[in-house]
Parts: structure tokens; sequence; C-alpha cells
């Protein structure tokens, strides 16, 4: 019995640190400053270049919110998320009705997440993210996360944030509720028309990716204004639960300036074929190995 003790709580650590690595593989967020599984040390960050003028905000009408994007309300993605051949849970993606936010019709993304059943004797979280988006440039406007971890191994954790996005201002309101514990609201530079990490993932699927060409898309998260890099590598065709898709294979990089900030690989796989051109599966390396992210079902939006 002496040595079950230790033994248990490394497997704890092992579980959380790989239960914070799928959520941020699902989010494709890569986990830029926190550093959990990529163990990358984040560089102080470029000052932000705020433009004098910024564009002039166009004039949509609710009905062409996602007239033009492969996406559109209604649309629902689930997912399952593997760890060493084991189901460690699962996310479900939608994309939501158009929202009217300061007198401009937006787009509305959303991600619930939770562990499987059988990591639930082991480590228990429950998440939830909505994010509206503009629809020319997919620039955040606001930002929703909700955060349950359960008290198995460690300390239960709670946690709301309310991010509020000032483009002309270059700047991001946020609002943190915990438990038992004052409000906190603090300010932080924004990079103007900066994507947030659940938005990206819907841009990724507009591009037209041709091998050898690279794409990027700014994007703001944890206080960091970074860029998402993504290679096309190879067009081939992937058996998921969902069924079999062809698809362009991406390799995903993140960068602050011109620092690589991640050590693991990370690969999207992205539909071809079908005019929505849904993320089918991704795949990332953390510390203590292989998470995968596969779609098991799909219903396009209306």
């Amino acid at each position: 019995m002496a040595s079950g003790g230790p033994v248990k709580a490394t497997l704890g650590s092992s579980m959380k640190l790989c239960l914070r690595g799928w959520q941020v593989l699902i989010l494709i967020l890569i986990l830029v400053s926190v550093g959990i599984w990529t163990g990358a040390a984040v560089a102080d960050e470029a000052p932000v270049d705020c433009p004098k003028a910024p564009p002039k905000v166009p004039q949509l009408s609710r009905a062409d919110v996602y007239r033009d994007s492969p996406f559109k309300a209604g649309e629902t993605a689930v997912y399952e998320v593997t760890w060493a051949g084991l189901k460690a849970g699962y996310a479900t993606l939608e994309t939501r009705a158009p929202r009217k936010l300061n007198g401009v019709w937006q787009r509305v993304f959303h991600i619930d997440a939770a562990t499987g059943d059988w990591f639930n004797s082991i480590f228990v979280a429950k998440e939830a993210m909505e994010a509206v988006s503009r629809p020319w440039d997919f620039g955040v406007s606001q930002f929703y996360m909700e955060q349950n971890e359960g008290k198995i191994f460690g300390r239960a954790f709670r946690q709301k944030k309310w991010l509020e996005f000032d483009h002309p201002g270059c700047t991001v309101h946020e609002r943190i509720d915990v438990p038992d514990k004052p409000e906190e609201k603090v300010d932080h530079p924004l990079a103007y028309g900066a994507n947030d990490a659940l938005g990206v993932v819907y841009n990724l699927r507009t591009r037209n990716f041709v091998l050898g060409r690279k794409e990027k898309a700014l994007v703001y998260t944890s206080e960091k204004n970074w860029f998402l890099e993504a290679e096309p590598v190879a067009f081939e065709a992937v058996t998921v639960p969902a069924g079999t898709f062809d698809t362009v294979k991406l390799k995903l990089q993140t960068f602050i300036g011109k620092d690589l900030q991640q050590k693991g690989d990370v690969w999207v796989w992205i539909a071809t074929k079908l005019p929505q051109h849904p993320m089918v599966q991704v795949q990332g390396e953390i510390k203590i190995g292989s998470v995968w992210v596969k779609l098991s079902e799909y219903k396009p939006g209306t």
C-alpha cells in the first residue's frame, strides 16, 4: 500500500495534463500562453500596432451573415477524443443563429466539451465556450468560457470568463469570476482584427489550400496576440467514426512575432469534397503521448 499513493498521484497529474491538452486540441488553441503540453516558454509580445483609422464596419443583413461561408446556422459536429487508444472525452461544435451586437449582425460559434466515462473515474472536466465573430474578417467581438474541473486527485476548479473586444481601441476587457473570490477585471492589448481560438477553426475552413503555400491567421488567446500558421502537406482520404472523407492535411504551428512557440507536432485534416469543409480530424503530441480528435457525427446547417 505504501507505493499506491505516489502511483495514483502521478496518474492523476498525467490525466490532468492530458485533459488540458485535448481541450486545446479541439479548439486548436495549442496552449501558447500556458505551455502545458507544448513545453514552450512564451516570448514577450511585440507592441500592438493599432490603426489610427480602422476600416469602416460593413453593414450586413441577418441573411448575409452566413451567406458566403461553407458553414451555416444549425451546423453540429461531434468529436471523440482519444488518448493511448482510450476514449478520453467528447466535444460538440455548433454554428448558431446570427446575433446582433452593437448594431451589427455577427456569427456565433459554440463548443461543449467533457471527459468520457472512462476518464470520469480519474479526472472530471466539463467546459463550454462561445465566440461572437465578425462575418467579414473573423475578428472576435465577444468570448465566453466556463470551466468546471472535478475534485478527484486535486482541488476542484471552477471559473467563468467574459471578454469584450474593442478592435478600434485595440483593447480586450476581461472579467473573471471564480467562486469565493472577488470578481477580477483587467484589460489587455488586442491586435486589430484578431480571431479567437474557436473562430479560427472556422476561418481555416474557408481557405483554399494549395500544397506548398502556407496560410496564416492572427489570433488572440490568454492575453497574447499570435499567428497560427497552417501548411498543407498532403491531400488524403481519412476514415473516422463519421465515415471516410477526402481531406487536406495541415501542419499547424504557432508564432509570436517570428518566434515558434510550440515543441509538439499538431496536424489537422479538413474535408475538401464536402461543400461545408468540416474539420474531420486532429492529431497532436503532448508530453505523455498522442491525442486524437475524430469526427463522430456531422449535421450541416441550413
